[in-house]
């Protein structure tokens, strides 16, 4: 009983730690941000996400992350020198479970002696086994990466896009109620 207990007890943490989809937060166990000072205008910055996170609140928390790592620096703007985006794919398969009931119909004869007893027994035994479990699942884990380099004033004449770095950081927050 008490190992039955101990397979629900942690089936339940595990679905409590992943049944959401990964918050914006530094990297741990469950997913998170990470970023790295590579010159003091460059920076990389990432975000990896859990099974429960699209790609898109993937990549929005990494560019919120990058604006944060912006302002953190003194710097106003940025633009996103190289992105790269994929996923993660595996697989998670449920134990196997078994469980057997078995019947018996027979008829015992015999005779009591003093200090013995002779007889037969005729029957028979039916069983059923009932197997659950042995599910597999299929989950991807986004994650984006971006290299980025910082500018205290808006660069004129840069034909990508110039992100405002206190304008984007704002939106993202307020779009997934950040505070």
């Amino acid at each position: 009983m008490g190992y039955r207990i101990n397979i629900i007890f942690f089936a339940v943490l595990v679905l409590f730690l992943s049944g959401c989809a990964t918050s914006y937060q530094r990297q741990g166990f469950t997913g998170g941000y990470t970023d790295i000072k590579v010159q003091d205008d460059i920076f990389k910055v990432g975000f990896r996400g859990n099974a429960y996170c699209g790609s898109g609140r993937a990549e929005d928390f990494a560019l919120l992350r990058c604006a944060e790592v912006a302002l953190e620096n003194g710097y106003k703007y940025f633009i996103i020198v190289d992105e790269k985006s994929g996923s993660t794919t595996g697989t998670y398969t449920t134990p196997v479970t078994a469980q057997t009931t078995t019947q018996t119909y027979g008829s015992v004869q015999g005779a009591v002696y003093p200090n013995t007893y002779t007889g037969s027994y005729s029957g028979t035994t039916h069983g059923t086994t009932n197997y659950s479990g042995g599910q597999t699942y299929v989950f991807h884990k986004p994650s984006t990466r971006n290299t980025i380099k910082c500018f205290k004033e808006k660069p004129e004449g840069f034909p990508g896009i110039i992100y405002d770095a206190e304008q984007l950081k704002t939106n993202i927050r307020k779009q997934y109620g950040i505070k």
